[in-house]
């Protein structure tokens, strides 16, 4: 069909290793009108052979759609680091500039063009407010990590949850949820100020290591 538009999502081996990986597939469609976004999931587990390029998942498109629509892939090793990731705009671009990459082994670097990453996975109404929320202020404050930040909502005791905010591997907050429109913005706030201190502590870390 015309109108639809085809996305592979496909990874390139650049060593002689065989690897067994896992990836994420993720298509976030941002309404101009309402900024709400929705996101849809892929994942599995493959076997990347030596020098090997692999289609991992395919996903169709309405091109006719006014929506913001981004696709990112996230690749992870057999003990879950993040080996690998890839950000593109795909329809209706507001932003200055787009960055297309080719999966590789990361270094250092290598991903300059493909920060400001924020994956989720929320089980309730408050913990997607706070995610939205979350998210809104990251864009809007021009936070461009070079490590991907995680929203995750954990059943706790009963039926409260408990939401953390991490960077790579690192919790930088973690609170129990309440469904009140002020403690989420207060939360967002916090976890805003936390991530901010984080990338500022780690470029300071790098900048140290490099006088050295």
């Amino acid at each position: 069909m015309a109108d639809v538009l085809n996305i592979k999502g496909t990874v390139a081996s650049r060593t002689e290793l065989i690897k067994s990986l896992r990836y994420q597939m993720m298509v976030f469609r941002k309404n101009p009108k309402t900024s709400n976004v929705i996101k849809a999931e892929n994942e599995g587990r493959f076997v990347l052979q030596p020098n090997q390029k692999k289609t991992l998942a395919e996903i169709k498109i309405n091109q006719n759609t006014r929506d913001k629509v981004t696709v990112v892939i996230l690749v992870y090793d057999s003990d879950n680091n993040l080996v690998a990731r890839d950000r593109q705009v795909i329809l209706n671009n507001d932003e200055q500039k787009v960055s297309k990459k080719i999966i590789a082994p990361p270094k250092e670097d290598d991903y300059a063009g493909l920060r400001g990453i924020v994956i989720e996975n929320t089980k309730t109404k408050p913990g997607r407010d706070f995610y939205v929320d979350f998210y809104s202020n990251y864009r809007l404050k021009g936070i461009n990590g070079r490590e991907v930040v995680k929203i995750t909502e954990q059943f706790s005791f009963g039926r409260s949850t408990i939401m953390e905010v991490s960077v790579g591997s690192t919790i930088v907050h973690r609170f129990f949820v309440q469904p009140t429109r002020d403690f989420i913005e207060k939360q967002s706030d916090i976890a805003i100020i936390n991530v901010t201190r984080y990338f500022i502590n780690l470029e300071r870390q790098k900048n140290y290591i490099k006088q050295y």
